[in-house]
């Protein structure tokens, strides 16, 4: 009796562990059908076209403005500062009067030699008649002619003088602030202010590393701004012989017509470094990289029972330079193909893509 409900019991536990088996295994079942009716992980991307274009590398180099007339105007004497003609900021005509340092002893003193001059003028006149009569001597004409001779040239050493006291200008242009004021002492030397020309033609003087570039006049550089804003293009017209002391770099000068260039600007000089090629041109969300180097992800069809029409395969790629938002690349690409652009980062290779609704390739 013992041995029957024993087997008894036994056969009961092997039943509930086989119902409960079996009602697990369908749930697990109904899961897996379930989990195998979804469709599987994809990302949704917008994409963009390969295309190929020439390039050209660049090089940015500091360059700085310089106006073809402009001068600093600086004091060419010591004295005391008694007249300033023209207001600061304003524009001086050719030959008018910048600044005038005291002169009143000077001009005083030129007066005296020419009353001294007028006066051995009259007795070398008188000198002559006489000596005509034999009633003067050669001593007595040839002491009066060098006392003319030396009174012209302290009224010409005078005259020197005087015109170092008085700054005019060397041509039309347009004054700066003034760091002097009337009364005040100027020193030989001390700079005034400055005088720039009215001419809308600018130069642009940069130095161009040895081995960076080969330029030559008539050679086009393009001008941008310090925040990367395009100012225009110059032309190259002088280009040094022989490279700066020290520097292992050549002088180059470029021209353009922009009045809108102060002197002594910072402008950034974009110049070309090598040959023109045919590169790949990208956009730049398009690109990824990893611990192997820059690459894109290129959309093709998957196969008939995706869930999705594209598949992405990634391809490497050699970076050779960028502009405005745009890669230029060397690569495993082919014009016309499909790339994953906004989305790519989500990516990897062999996985499921879609283009994005009401997004079509560019």
């Amino acid at each position: 009796m013992r041995i029957i409900s024993w087997l008894v019991t036994l056969v009961l536990c092997l039943g509930v562990a086989g119902g409960l088996a079996g009602f697990k295994y369908r749930q697990i079942a109904e899961a897996m059908a379930m989990a195998a009716s979804f469709p599987p992980p994809f990302s949704v991307v917008t994409t963009a076209t390969t295309q190929q274009d020439e390039w050209t590398a660049i090089r940015r180099l500091t360059g700085t403005v310089r106006a073809p007339q402009f001068l600093m105007v600086s004091a060419e004497a010591t004295g005391r500062l008694v007249e300033l003609p023209v207001a600061a900021g304003a524009v001086v005509e050719a030959g008018e009067v910048i600044l005038r340092l005291f002169d009143d002893d000077l001009k005083a003193q030129r007066e005296s030699f020419e009353a001294d001059l007028n006066l051995v003028n009259l007795q070398l006149k008188r000198t002559r008649e006489l000596k005509k009569d034999a009633m003067a001597s050669q001593d007595q004409l040839d002491t009066l002619e060098a006392r003319y001779q030396s009174l012209v040239a302290q009224i010409a050493a005078s005259d020197a003088q005087l015109s170092r006291l008085t700054l005019r200008a060397p041509f039309t242009g347009k004054l700066g602030i003034y760091t002097q004021s009337v009364g005040d002492l100027m020193r030989a030397g001390d700079q005034l202010t400055t005088l720039s020309g009215m001419g809308s033609v600018r130069w642009i003087d940069f130095k161009i590393p040895q081995g960076v570039a080969r330029v030559a006049p008539g050679d086009a550089v393009r001008l941008l701004s310090l925040d990367r804003e395009l100012i225009g293009e110059a032309r190259i017209t002088a280009v040094a012989d022989a490279l700066a002391s020290g520097l292992r770099a050549f002088d180059v000068r470029a021209e353009i017509d922009n009045p809108g260039l102060r002197h002594g600007e910072l402008v950034l000089v974009e110049v070309r470094t090598r040959r023109p090629e045919v590169v790949f041109t990208l956009p730049a969300p398009a690109v990824r990289w990893d611990v192997e180097g820059p690459h894109v992800f290129v959309l093709k069809d998957a196969e008939p029972d995706a869930y999705v029409p594209f598949r992405a395969e990634l391809r490497r790629i050699e970076l050779v330079g960028e502009t405005r938002g745009t890669i230029m690349a060397r690569g495993d690409l082919v014009i016309g193909e499909t790339l994953a652009v906004q989305g790519a980062f989500k990516l990897s290779d062999g996985s499921l893509a879609k283009v994005a609704e009401g997004v079509s390739g560019q």
